[in-house]
C-alpha cells in the first residue's frame, strides 16, 4: 500500500522539482572556479580526436579506463564546444539525471517519499558534487549504477523480454563506463541467487548479455591490466584503517554515524510496515549488496592488484542515499523532519570531500604565453600533467606553439631527438614548464648542447604533489649587430612588440657588455594619440641588472595595457634609466650610442602599430 503522502501526486511532483533545481545550483555555482587537473586534461586531449574510433584506439585502449564515457563526450562536444564550462556542464546534466533517477527508483523500491528523500540527498552528497565540477566519467559511472538496479528491480518484478533487454544494455552501458561497475552487477546476480531461485533462467540470460556485450573488450582490458598497468595504478590507496575511515566519509557523508544508522534502518528492515520486519526485503536487499559487496571486494582485490579508490568506489553512492533514504522515510513526521532540517543545514554548511588539489596551469600558462613571440616555443616537463596545461595554452589565443618533450621522451624514445629538433626549429626562443626535481630529468643540458641559453631566472611556482612546479626561459644569441647600446655597455639585441587583447607585450632581450653597476630600470611606453607605458627592472623585478654578467643573456617583458586608449597608430618606444638617489626622484637615463642629431637619445622606437 502506497504511504499517505502519495496519495497526491501533484504535490510530490512539485516537489521533486526541488532536489532537481537545488542540484542545478549547488553543481553549477563555481563550476569554473578550479583548474584543470592532469585526469581532466588528459580526458579532454582525448575525447578531442574527430574520429571516435581513434578516442578508443589510441587513448582509452592504452589507458586503464572503458570507452563509454569518453566517446559520449566527443559526441558532446560536436554541439557545444571546449570551454570548461561547457565540458564539466556535461558532467553536470549526468548528475542532475541521477537526482531525477534516486526519485524514480527510490519511489519505486520504497515509495515516493523515499523517492523524494533519494533525491534530495543525491543533491546534497558532497562527493557527487565534487565529482560533478570535473571533466571525468564519475557522474556517469554513478547515475548508471542508480539506473541499472532500478532496471534490475523490474526485471525481477516481472521478467520479460523488453524488460529484459533494457536491463542488458543498461548493464553493458555501465560497464563501459567504468569497470567496478561489474561489482554492481555481481551485486545483483548475488541478488538473484538469493531471491529467485526458482526462476533463474531470464535471470542468467540477462546477466549472459550484458557479458556477451561486453566481451569484445576483454582483450583490451586484459592488455590495460598486463600491459599497461601491470604494477596497479600508481594512485591506488593501501589497505588501512585510516584509509577505511576516510572512504566512509567520502562514500557516504559526514557525519558517518548518521548515514550509516540510516542506511542499515533502511537496509534491515522496514519498520513502519504493518506489521513491521526487521530483515531486508526483497527491495532493500538491492542497495544493501550493492553498498557492501564493491568495498569488500575492492580491498581484497587491492592485495594482490593495487586499485583502491574513493573515486572507483563511488559506485556505491546511490545505493547508500537509497538507503539512508529509506531509512528516513520510516521515521514519524515529527523526528523525520527534525533529522531532514539537520541533515539540509549540515550538508550546505560543511563538506566530507572536497576537490583534487589544483596546480597554477591557467596562470603559468598565462604568463608564458603572453610573452611569447611568433618565433618562440613551450616544451611541456609537465609529466602527467602536460594536457592540463596544453589546454590552457591553446587557449590563450596567442597562436604559439608547445611540444610535450617529456612524454615523447619517455614514451618513444627512438625518435625524440628528431621530435625535440623539429620542436626548436626555427625558433629563436622557448619556455620550459617543468613539474618534477630537475636532478631526476633535466632537459636544459640537452637545449644548452643546441646552443640554447637560459635568459631568466628560474621562475618558482610552489609545490604540488611533493614536487615543485618551475619555469625557465631560454634564448638563442642572435645574429647580426644588436638593436641598439644603452649606457654603453646595455645591448638590446632582439625586440620584439606582440599585440594582444587589452595590452601590448614588449620582449627584450638583453646581453651587457660589462657587469653593470647599478640598477637600471626599462620602460616600455606607446606613443600616439596618446601615451601609455609600463616601467619596471627586468622581469618585473626578478631579474635586477646587479645580477647580470657580462655576456650573458637575459630576458625582459614588459606589457602596456591599452585599454582606454584612442584608436590609431602608436610608436612602440623603449627607454632605459637609473635613479642617482635612494628617495627615487631623480631619473638619469641611459643614453643611446650612436644617436643621430635630430633624434630624442633618451629611448629607441621597436615598432609601430595601430589600435583599433
Amino acid at each position: 500500500m502506497p504511504d499517505s503522502a502519495t496519495r497526491n501526486r501533484w504535490p510530490f511532483w512539485w516537489l521533486a522539482l526541488l532536489p532537481l533545481l537545488l542540484g542545478a545550483a549547488l553543481f553549477i555555482v563555481g563550476l569554473t572556479d578550479t583548474s584543470l587537473w592532469a585526469d581532466e586534461g588528459w580526458t579532454i586531449a582525448a575525447s578531442a580526436e574527430a574520429n571516435p574510433l581513434r578516442v578508443v584506439s589510441e587513448w582509452v585502449a592504452v589507458d586503464v579506463h572503458p570507452p563509454l564515457f569518453f566517446v559520449n563526450l566527443n559526441l558532446w562536444r560536436l554541439f557545444t564546444g571546449d570551454t570548461i564550462l561547457e565540458l564539466r556542464y556535461f558532467s553536470v546534466l549526468w548528475s542532475l539525471v541521477g537526482v531525477a533517477l534516486a526519485y524514480r527508483i527510490g519511489g519505486e523500491l520504497f515509495g515516493r517519499r523515499a523517492g523524494l528523500l533519494a533525491a534530495l540527498f543525491y543533491a546534497l552528497h558532497d562527493l557527487i558534487a565534487v565529482l560533478t565540477q570535473e571533466v571525468r566519467h564519475y557522474p556517469q559511472q554513478m547515475a548508471l549504477a542508480l539506473l541499472v538496479p532500478g532496471l534490475y528491480w523490474r526485471f525481477w518484478q516481472r521478467p520479460n523480454r523488453w524488460r529484459g533487454i533494457a536491463f542488458v544494455i543498461g548493464g553493458a552501458a555501465l560497464l563501459y563506463t567504468h569497470y567496478w561497475g561489474g561489482f554492481v552487477l555481481l551485486a545483483l546476480a548475488v541478488h538473484a541467487l538469493m531471491t529467485g531461485a526458482r526462476r533463474l533462467r531470464p535471470f542468467v540470460l540477462a546477466f549472459g548479455g550484458v557479458g556477451l556485450l561486453f566481451a569484445p573488450w576483454l582483450p583490451v582490458l586484459y592488455h590495460q591490466i598486463t600491459l599497461e598497468r601491470p604494477g596497479g595504478l600508481p594512485h591506488a590507496l593501501e589497505n588501512s584503517r585510516q584509509v577505511y575511515a576516510v572512504l566512509v566519509y567520502q562514500l557516504a557523508g559526514i557525519p558517518e554515524w548518521l548515514w550509516l544508522i540510516l542506511a542499515l534502518v533502511g537496509g534491515f528492515g522496514a519498520y513502519a510496515a504493518v506489521p513491521p520486519r526487521y530483515k531486508p526485503s526483497p527491495a532493500s536487499l538491492i542497495p544493501l549488496l550493492v553498498a557492501i559487496l564493491p568495498p569488500v571486494l575492492s580491498v581484497l582485490v587491492n592485495t594482490v592488484y593495487p586499485t583502491l579508490s574513493f573515486r572507483s568506489l563511488a559506485v556505491i553512492v546511490p545505493a547508500v542515499i537509497l538507503l539512508a533514504a529509506h531509512g528516513l522515510a520510516q521515521f514519524r513526521t515529527r523526528e523525520r523532519r527534525v533529522v531532514l532540517a539537520f541533515i539540509v543545514i549540515y550538508s550546505l554548511t560543511s563538506s566530507s570531500a572536497q576537490p583534487i588539489e589544483r596546480p597554477p596551469w591557467p596562470q603559468i600558462a598565462a604568463y608564458m604565453t603572453q610573452r611569447s613571440g611568433e618565433n618562440d616555443v613551450i616544451l611541456l616537463e609537465n609529466d602527467t600533467d602536460e594536457f592540463a596545461l596544453a589546454y590552457y595554452i591553446e587557449h590563450a589565443d596567442t597562436g604559439v606553439d608547445y611540444a610535450h618533450t617529456e612524454a615523447e621522451r619517455l614514451l618513444r624514445p627512438a625518435s625524440y631527438a628528431a621530435y625535440l629538433d623539429a620542436a626548436l626549429d626555427g625558433k629563436t626562443g622557448l619556455w620550459v614548464s617543468k613539474l618534477g626535481w630537475p636532478a631526476l630529468a633535466d632537459i636544459r643540458p640537452e637545449l644548452e648542447a643546441r646552443g640554447w641559453v637560459q635568459s631568466t631566472p628560474e621562475l618558482d611556482y610552489g609545490m604540488y604533489n611533493d614536487r615543485p612546479i618551475l619555469v625557465w626561459r631560454l634564448d638563442r644569441m642572435p645574429d647580426g649587430p644588436p638593436r641598439a647600446t644603452f649606457d654603453e655597455m646595455l645591448r638590446l639585441l632582439r625586440a620584439e612588440a606582440i599585440q594582444h587583447d587589452g595590452g601590448v607585450t614588449v620582449n627584450l632581450l638583453w646581453s651587457p657588455a660589462e657587469t653593470p653597476a647599478q640598477e637600471y630600470t626599462v620602460s616600455a611606453f606607446l606613443l600616439g594619440p596618446a601615451f601609455a607605458n609600463h616601467d619596471s627592472r627586468p622581469l618585473d623585478g626578478l631579474s635586477p641588472t646587479s645580477a647580470w654578467e657580462a655576456g650573458g643573456l637575459y630576458f625582459d617583458s614588459l606589457r602596456v595595457e591599452t585599454a582606454g586608449l584612442p584608436p590609431g597608430e602608436y610608436a612602440v618606444g623603449v627607454q632605459v634609466y637609473s635613479f642617482a638617489d635612494t628617495d627615487f626622484s631623480q631619473i638619469v637615463n641611459a643614453p643611446v650610442d650612436d644617436c643621430s642629431a635630430d633624434a630624442d637619445c633618451r629611448f629607441i622606437v621597436i615598432d609601430t602599430l595601430t589600435l583599433p
